[in-house]
């Protein structure tokens, strides 16, 4: 007799029938390097052109390598003829590239790349105009003049492309062969594409609903799913209570060791030490047998109440640790931006609420409900756990932490729907020195702005964005700008 398969709804065992048994694991991104040459030329200067421009391509496949070690780059060799063409395409498809990166080395027709790319159509282009130094030479020769004569092929191309509506959105970059600005320009936009296509393989779970009220978090699945990516699962809050209420003792006691011998604890007793920890295990499991990437969980009155705790110890270890990114109020697009930014920088990005204004300083001081990566401390050794100052039908004083973000360029965004579709907010912004922690009970942040202050937040205000930021260490403007390009969604940017 065969097993019945059962829904994750009801089941059991680890098998369902309506979840993935075995997620596919992030994989590196095939790159598909492309070049081109012309087989007339070789001929009419048989000593080194080819030669010339076969090491200028290998400069150009080393510098791609050095520049996103994290992917395969899979370069067929030069194309100088159209069987070569044929080849290197069959070859590009049989490897299943993600993304290509055409160059030519001189001029060459268009038809040898159109042979190619026509086994790849389905994959973005990345066009890179180079040539082998960024100065003209005064005192050059013909010979030279065609190994640098790459532009008239792009132009040629890209106006083929138009003529047959091809690549619309194609992605073009210029700079010489060792130029690293044009290197890192194309591998910020294909960490952009595989964030983008990760996303569409994401499980995001919500447990609960978004809090009463703020109908600026209200969200359809459908759309999320058929413009942002990701799959959302509502996951009943009694799947949560069975894992807290089964929660191991000793992993549970385990927990509440580490966090006592981690942490300046005040004004907590054992009990709501031991109910936090109880939480971080009850969601790690929760996470792993329902084959979650993220979760958020409306606590407040809900989650809270039924559990006596917050879950902003469990939410803090699951962003220190790495593998899952979480949140709380059923802020299901904030989450997709905290998982977007993981993915591209590797860091699960702070969450939080925009709070009052300084003039003088041009900032504002944020407001993170109780958790975030305590490595985003000023001060590690300050960093205190106190009560929840916002008390919703707990049992005890909760879990909260208490820091103050240190100093550094950061990236705040956040997405909203509205009548017109999505849009993401994509802001710079400068996260100031604050030498003592700010004694709110909360984690803190004063995040200093380009434009005026005041002018910043009208505009911010009549756009029309949720009240929540996520605010992730680093320049990502321009990786989240060519995300919002993938989706085909609108980008506000300050």
């Amino acid at each position: 007799m065969t097993d019945i398969i059962e829904s994750f709804e009801t089941a059991k065992g680890n098998v369902f029938g309506d979840l993935l048994t075995n997620k596919e694991a992030a994989m590196p991104l095939k790159v598909g390097l492309m070049t081109l040459g012309f087989f007339e030329y070789w001929r009419m200067f048989p000593e080194s052109l080819k030669a010339n421009v076969t090491a200028d391509m290998e400069v150009v496949y080393e510098q791609l390598q050095a520049a996103m070690p994290q992917e395969e780059v899979i370069w067929p060799g030069i194309i100088d003829t159209l069987d070569a063409a044929e080849a290197a395409g069959r070859q590009l498809a049989e490897e299943r590239v993600d993304l290509i990166v055409y160059v030519a080395g001189t001029y060459c027709p268009d038809y040898m790349a159109i042979q190619a790319l026509e086994h790849v159509r389905h994959v973005p282009v990345v066009l890179f105009n180079t040539q082998h130094t960024n100065k003209i030479d005064l005192h050059t020769n013909y010979e030279n003049v065609l190994r640098n004569s790459a532009l008239i092929a792009n132009l040629q191309l890209a106006a083929t492309f138009r003529k047959m509506g091809w690549y619309r959105d194609l992605k073009v970059v210029v700079g010489s062969i060792r130029d690293e600005a044009a290197y890192g320009e194309m591998s910020a936009y294909i960490r952009a594409y595989k964030a983008f296509t990760q996303l569409k393989k994401t499980n995001i779970g919500v447990v609960g609903h978004v809090f009463r009220g703020m109908y600026d978090f209200e969200y359809d699945k459908t759309m999320i799913k058929g413009t942002l990516g990701p799959n959302i699962i509502a996951i009943q809050v009694g799947h949560l209570l069975e894992q807290f209420n089964n929660a191991s003792e000793e992993d549970s006691q385990a927990v509440a060791e580490a966090t006592k011998t981690r942490f300046n604890i005040v004004g907590l007793d054992e009990a709501d030490i031991a109910k936090s920890s109880r939480f971080y295990v009850a969601l790690r499991n929760t996470l792993q047998r329902f084959r979650l990437d993220a979760l958020t969980l409306l606590g407040q009155h809900y989650v809270e109440q039924k559990t006596g705790t917050t879950s902003y110890l469990a939410n803090t270890m699951m962003h220190e640790e790495g593998k899952y990114v979480v949140n709380t109020e059923g802020d299901v697009h904030g989450l997709i931006m905290m998982v977007l930014m993981h993915m591209l920088n590797g860091k699960v990005p702070a969450y939080a609420e925009w709070g009052e204004f300084d003039e003088e300083l041009n900032a504002l001081l944020m407001v993170h409900h109780g958790f975030a990566d305590t490595a985003y401390a000023t001060d590690r050794s300050t960093v205190k756990v106190n009560r929840s100052p916002e008390q919703w039908g707990l049992q005890g004083a909760g879990f909260g932490f208490e820091y103050t973000l240190k100093p550094g360029t950061v990236t705040i965004s956040h997405l909203i729907i509205d009548e017109e579709g999505y849009k993401m907010l994509i802001v710079k912004g400068e996260a100031l020195h604050i030498p003592h922690n700010i004694p709110c009970e909360e984690i803190t942040a004063v995040i200093q702005f380009v434009p005026p202050i005041k002018q910043f937040l009208a505009a911010l205000i009549k756009e029309g964005f949720a009240h929540h930021c996520i605010i992730a260490y680093g320049d990502l403007t321009q990786e989240l700008a060519y995300v919002a390009d993938f989706m085909g969604i609108r980008k506000v940017m300050y």
